[in-house]
């Protein structure tokens, strides 16, 4: 009797795997894992992505060493990259749309789809459409190279569609720092509409403030080491661009007085100039007498000598834009008196 019901039992598991199994394939439509297989398990070895649509426009994001390239000529920003590769590693599938709905969806996806090509070395290891999202705007749908099935795909814990990730425009994907050149900085010029004129510059660990009453005098070593760190994370807020309307008065901009003028040497002689001016007020930017401000206080226009033209916040630059007051050494009353 024991023998029997240890077959009765072995039975009543092997019928409720079989049930699972059945329950499965039914789910996902008796189709193979390639339809709604998008992840990318390694993403330490991705090299290249490519996005582009129909537009034509394209965006080739290509690692150079530790760095991250777009379009073969601008930095990318580290924190765009790093959301993409999250996506690519993390993207799973959540549901497949009703037959119905697929002519749809596809249709979609011939008109907004963005195609995504992934590479590790030369090898092309992933190929798929971007489209629209789901009508709940949780999911996304996809559609992998060689199949004609889209499915909605989503990431775990993540509420939201993910086409907004796989932009295309190059100004959105290039680095927001002002100042990307990783070589070395030799010097840091200042200078401000009244005439007032201060250089800092670095000899090693050793630091000389040039101009104003003090000129060649050692600079005071704190305030001087949180200048070149200041300049080397500034960042701006966003690029201004031909389909921005300031875009024209780009000229008309440039022919004024600069507030700022902020230039970086480096020590294999190449500067980079950034000229800072007042963008204009509004009525909804009153003083403290509830008039209107004539110019933005938290806000510049900047243009820097790449022919970058973007949108700087002065919070962002506080750190930068220092006196020469706040070079002088501390405690040197010797050196303070010139």
């Amino acid at each position: 009797m024991k023998i029997r019901w240890s077959y009765v039992l072995a039975g009543g598991v092997l019928v409720t795997l079989a049930g699972l199994l059945v329950r499965e394939v039914v789910a996902n439509h008796g189709v193979d894992e390639g339809l709604y297989d998008f992840a990318v398990s390694d993403t330490a070895a991705v090299t290249r992505i490519v996005i582009w649509d129909k537009s034509p426009d394209t965006a080739t994001l290509e690692r150079k060493g530790v760095q991250w390239m777009v379009n073969g000529q601008y930095i990318a920003r580290h924190d765009a990259i790093e959301v993409i590769l999250e996506t690519l590693y993390r993207v799973r599938l959540r549901n497949f749309p009703q037959a119905a709905a697929q002519q749809t969806i596809l249709s979609a996806m011939a008109t907004y789809g963005k195609r995504v090509e992934v590479y590790q070395g030369d090898a092309l290891v992933k190929s798929f459409i971007v489209g629209t999202e789901t009508p709940d705007m949780l999911g996304t749908y996809m559609l992998m190279d060689g199949y004609d099935t889209p499915v909605a795909t989503y990431l775990p814990g993540f509420n939201g569609y993910l086409s907004s990730r796989f932009f295309l425009r190059e100004d959105l994907w290039r680095t927001r720092e002002l100042w990307p050149n990783p070589t070395e900085m030799s010097a840091i010029t200042l200078v401000y509409p009244d005439s007032t004129f201060l250089e800092v510059q670095r000899n090693g660990a050793q630091f000389r403030l040039v101009g104003g009453s003090g000129s060649g005098m050692t600079a005071d070593p704190m305030a001087s080491q949180a200048l070149y760190k200041a300049v080397q994370q500034a960042q701006y807020e966003g690029m201004i661009i031909p389909s921005d309307l300031v875009w024209r008065k780009k000229d008309s901009i440039a022919a004024t007085q600069p507030v700022a003028i902020v230039t970086v040497h480096y020590a294999d002689g190449e500067n980079a100039e950034m000229r800072l001016f007042h963008v204009p007020g509004g009525p909804d930017i009153l003083d403290e007498n509830g008039q209107p401000e004539q110019w933005d206080p938290d806000r510049f226009y900047a243009l820097m000598s790449d022919g970058r033209f973007v949108l700087a916040q002065r919070y962002g630059l506080q750190h930068v834009l220092k006196s020469f007051r706040a070079f002088l050494p501390k405690g040197d009353p010797t050196q303070m008196q010139d």
